[in-house]
């Protein structure tokens, strides 16, 4: 009965240890393969938004040095004018609208590599009165060891 009982206790411990060793992710960070993920995606949208960017900035300073050369010209062209400020409120929002969809189709990648647990711990913090609500900041700040 005595043997019974130590062999029992063996292999409890022995459970044990397996259980110790195969330690459940912690929710509160991220594994490596979604510190990869999360690069990778950064990298992506980083670039896209640099090069849409870079381009809609030089079309803007063209505009704007036009509506310049305009203002300044000894006798300027309302009409001109008014083309060239509509002009720059337009690529102002086609820059606008390019960056957003950038980010919300990066947030939308991101959250594909969270796991249920992450979400709900996000949706937790996303509901505090005051939160930032920009998802890339929240899994940083809750899921991003501090070193």
């Amino acid at each position: 009965m005595k043997k019974t009982k130590f062999a029992s206790f063996a292999t409890i411990l022995a459970a044990m240890a397996v259980c110790v060793g195969q330690e459940a992710p912690n929710p509160n960070r991220l594994t490596d393969s979604q510190k990869e993920a999360l690069e990778k995606a950064r990298k992506t949208v980083e670039g896209e938004t640099k090069t849409k960017t870079v381009t809609a900035t030089m079309k803007l300073a063209a505009i704007a040095k036009d509506l310049d050369r305009n203002i300044l010209a000894a006798q300027p062209d309302p009409d001109v004018e008014r083309k060239l400020q509509s002009d720059l409120v337009q690529m102002v929002t086609e820059m606008v609208t390019t960056v957003l969809q950038a980010k919300i189709a990066a947030d939308r990648e991101v959250v594909k590599i969270l796991t249920p647990e992450q979400k709900k711990i996000l949706l937790a913090e996303l509901d505090k009165a005051g939160s930032n609500p920009d998802l890339t900041e929240l899994i940083g700040r809750l899921f991003v060891e501090k070193k």
